[in-house]
């Protein structure tokens, strides 16, 4: 609990300063994240690296960081040019998906964001995430660069342990195909199977209730995503992704590579507690909008 509201603390204090130096000096991929066990309280075999194989992709993952830019928020990640310079980077960048039909685009411009050009105070946002809905894949990914994932292999199936929310995702691996007519579920459904190098994912099936990103870009239940996974080297875990769904876009959204790195932390707990979420939102996300309960 003490982590936790330290870490939101922390949060609001980057958030009122508005400092991409701050951002960029607080999160990142080295070193071991808070409340994970210390390195010199691990054996040291641990630290042995192992024998490198494509197809082993078992580890802990994180996206690299670089200075004044270390958040990555949707499929395709642009920068603003903008005038007010003072806003980090990562608060201008913007995304861009093809074009939307016009129920989508209605959809679309009913959300109301706290990242990019229309976003509001997290007070006057209607993000689910704030009252500890999932955010539902692949928006769960983009949280790699502050919070690390996990992959875990087994015989027939790949799990990927979300660290944010303390979400699994179940990839099967055993032969079979996707559900014909599956019930809407927050991360899926998903199949994959190795082709050469490339670890190839498809899923369905998912609730459209949440965002693909940050930016509040809407998806049906009738979304398609197909994810390329390559891992080039012992350190490196790279994913390709395209997104159909005709429902909401006119073309495929193709997304830009996105690049993880080993990352040298342990997966600890942070789960999304209601009781918790709403006193937050009482005391720092609606208090800053002056509509927090009297």
């Amino acid at each position: 609990m003490r982590n936790r509201l330290r870490d939101l603390l922390a949060v609001l204090v980057m958030a009122v300063a508005f400092s991409g130096a701050a951002f960029g000096q607080t999160y990142g991929t080295k070193g071991y994240s808070p409340g994970a066990w210390k390195p010199e309280e691990l054996p040291k075999d641990l630290s042995k690296p192992k024998a490198y194989n494509p197809h082993d992709l078992n580890g802990v993952w994180s996206s690299p960081t670089r200075a004044g830019y270390f958040e990555r928020h949707a499929l395709n990640d642009k920068w603003l040019d903008i005038k007010d310079k003072s806003i980090p980077d990562q608060m201008r960048s913007q995304t861009y998906p093809p074009p939307m039909t016009p129920a989508a685009k209605e959809k679309f411009e009913a959300t109301k964001p706290s990242y990019g050009p229309r976003s509001v105070p997290p007070g006057l946002g209607n993000d689910a995430v704030s009252t500890c809905d999932p955010m539902g894949y692949p928006r769960d990914l983009y949280e790699a660069n502050l919070r690390p994932f996990e992959i875990v292999q087994a015989a027939d199936r790949l799990l990927v342990h979300m660290q944010y929310h303390d979400i699994w995702r179940t990839v099967w691996t055993d032969g079979r195909e996707l559900p014909k007519d599956p019930d809407a579920a927050w991360m899926g459904y998903s199949v994959g199977k190795w082709d050469g190098d490339t670890f190839v994912i498809t899923s369905m099936g998912y609730d459209d209730r949440t965002w693909l990103d940050h930016f509040g870009n809407p998806h049906s239940d009738q979304m398609v995503l197909v994810e390329k996974w390559r891992h080039p080297d012992a350190d490196t875990l790279t994913v390709d992704m395209t997104i159909s769904d005709p429902k909401v876009y006119t073309a495929p959204w193709v997304g830009e590579t996105v690049t993880f790195l080993r990352a040298k932390a342990a997966i600890f707990e942070e789960l999304c507690v209601p009781s918790e979420e709403e006193h937050f939102n009482d005391k720092i996300r609606d208090a800053a909008v002056g509509t927090a309960k009297p």
